[in-house]
């Protein structure tokens, strides 16, 4: 999931701006369009031509259709970029839309870090056993969170990776007497983490993976008072 370049600003002023969502919803939407009506042309006009042609005609509609929407996709997000972006600065972090502010924290106050992970759903443009990788700062209810889609070998090499948490889907409730004082630490961190999934689902922030790097070392280097640190 291929991002614009970013602008962002240089360590000496202590400010972050990095553009998220570079793949929004105007883009995957005109993306479906594409797939969908350059399948429909590209099978009609085979099945003319290639009268007995069967179901290879269906299939070679279906790659025409990927092979416009791979590009109608590139196209967009050069002439089509996202107004949604991560800012950090001294006094606050923000995520911002069109430079109006949709989420703000004050990182000089107490922040609470949240990671996890999960295998990423079944998509086309990710690799099955991926995951997507995801962190969110709370502060009195609100959360601003931000993810991205790993490889294994690129998860384990990820600042603070080892404070990431496995996000373990809800199952249902059985009673079990003799759970013990982990089990029930664990079942809280879910419930936190499953708390913090959904706030990154409706209002989260999706970052190429060097931006999401990129974020969390300048959050660890800038506030260290609440952000852990790799050693």
């Amino acid at each position: 999931m291929e991002t614009i370049q970013n602008q962002t600003s240089t360590p000496a002023d202590n400010q972050l701006h990095i553009t998220v969502d570079t793949e929004h919803g105007g883009i995957r939407a005109a993306g479906c369009f594409t797939f969908m009506l350059g399948t429909i042309i590209s099978f009609v006009i085979l099945q003319n031509i290639f009268v007995n042609g069967g179901l290879l005609v269906g299939f070679a509609s279906v790659l025409i259709g990927l092979g416009l929407t791979y590009f109608s996709d590139t196209m967009l997000k050069r002439y089509w970029p996202s107004t949604r972006a991560i800012q950090v600065k001294d006094d606050a972090i923000l995520i911002t839309n069109n430079n109006k502010i949709e989420l703000h924290i004050d990182p000089n106050q107490t922040v609470n870090l949240i990671m996890w992970h999960f295998e990423a759903p079944k998509h086309p443009r990710v690799p099955k056993g991926w995951y997507v990788i995801a962190n969110a700062l709370e502060q009195e209810g609100t959360f601003i969170a931000s993810y991205s889609i790993a490889s294994p070998d690129d998860f384990v090499k990820l600042p603070l990776s080892k404070h990431s948490i496995k996000f373990e889907r809800k199952k249902k409730d059985k009673k079990d007497n003799n759970s013990s004082t982990r089990d029930l630490r664990a079942a809280g961190q879910q419930r936190r983490i499953e708390e913090a999934e959904f706030h990154r689902g409706e209002f989260g922030a999706e970052l190429k993976l060097v931006d999401y790097n990129l974020y969390i070392d300048h959050l660890m280097i800038h506030f260290p008072t609440w952000m852990p640190q790799n050693a």
